[in-house]
């Protein structure tokens, strides 16, 4: 957890290299950069907040059903992708 919680300090930082070292990348990002940072209304910016308390069972459920959604497919390409290797196994 030590490394992991350095990796954003370290993203921001090259980032700011960039901006301010390569004229040509930073023209590209100005776009993605907010102009008027904190200038959104409060609904928008109110992302990433906590709920008091657990979960509740809706929340669960649908938790659980978004869980069972990607490990179905990742199933099935995990199961297209051995089918295709027996495939080029049996052509050659």
């Amino acid at each position: 957890m030590d490394i992991q919680a350095m990796i954003p300090p370290a993203l921001a930082a090259v980032q700011n290299y960039i901006l301010n070292h390569d004229s040509k990348e930073a023209s590209l990002l100005s776009d993605l950069l907010d102009p008027v940072p904190g200038a959104l209304p409060p609904t928008e910016q109110n992302f990433g907040s906590l709920a008091q308390g657990p979960a509740r069972r809706a929340e669960k459920s649908c938790a659980n059903a978004f869980w069972d959604q990607v490990a179905q497919e990742m199933w099935e390409s995990y199961q297209s992708i051995m089918a295709e290797r027996e495939e080029l196994t049996f052509e050659e």
